[in-house]
């Protein structure tokens, strides 16, 4: 294999790694959200409803941002990828 092979092969696998992150990404804050939000339907005190909500717009940012990244490095991969 020669140098460029080699090199294309390294930056498919890193490829490969930031989509499972990014897919994991998304599996969490869909089953962290529904589920924290799902919770809260039997909830008798409403105080405590303003904390969840609040906390849930928090755990997205975060998400959101984390996403983000990870779709970065993956034009950038991608990038790199092609110029090869």
């Amino acid at each position: 294999m020669d140098k460029q092979e080699l090199t294309k092969n390294k930056l498919d696998l890193e490829y490969h790694s930031e989509s499972q992150k990014m897919n994991a990404i998304l599996v969490l804050i869909t089953t962290g959200i529904l589920g924290f939000v799902g919770s809260f339907i039997w909830l008798l005190n409403k105080d405590y409803f303003v904390y969840g909500i609040i906390l849930t717009f928090f755990i997205l940012i975060i998400s959101y941002i984390s996403y983000r990244k990870v779709c970065r490095r993956m034009k950038s991969i991608l990038f790199r990828i092609e110029n090869l």
